[in-house]
């Protein structure tokens, strides 16, 4: 009997995991993670100096997505911060600290002497 396929996380299209695509630390709309919670967004392509360019559009508004601004905003793995920012694109950011290092840094905690800390 053959064996059903196992479903794939939403964020995985096909075989290929998908990534978040921010615009600098900002939620983009054009994201494949970022969701509308009312099914409101669509992509259309509009020209621009020549050329097609792809923008994320709202059937709510009429208008151009807010992105993260808008209550019905989501992501497909939760990394849409309160103010807009992508948790994501934050976590490129900040520096991996190595084992190392890390090792120091508890060693140095770990130097106190018990009895600073007593009450007498």
């Amino acid at each position: 009997m053959p064996r059903k396929p196992t479903p794939q996380p939403s964020h995985y299209v096909g075989e290929q995991k998908v990534t978040p695509q921010p615009i600098g630390e900002k939620c983009n709309p054009l994201c494949p993670l970022f969701m509308c919670g009312r099914n409101a967004l669509f992509v259309a392509n509009k020209p621009f100096k020549g050329r097609i360019v792809k923008t994320a559009q709202c059937r709510l508004t009429g208008g151009e997505c807010i992105g993260g601004e808008c209550q019905y905003s989501s992501c497909k793995v939760n990394s849409l911060l309160p103010d807009n920012r992508c948790a994501k694109a934050l976590e490129k950011k900040v520096g991996r600290v190595s084992d190392e290092e890390l090792f120091k840094q508890m060693m140095q905690f770990e130097e106190y002497d018990v009895s600073d800390f007593k009450r007498y």
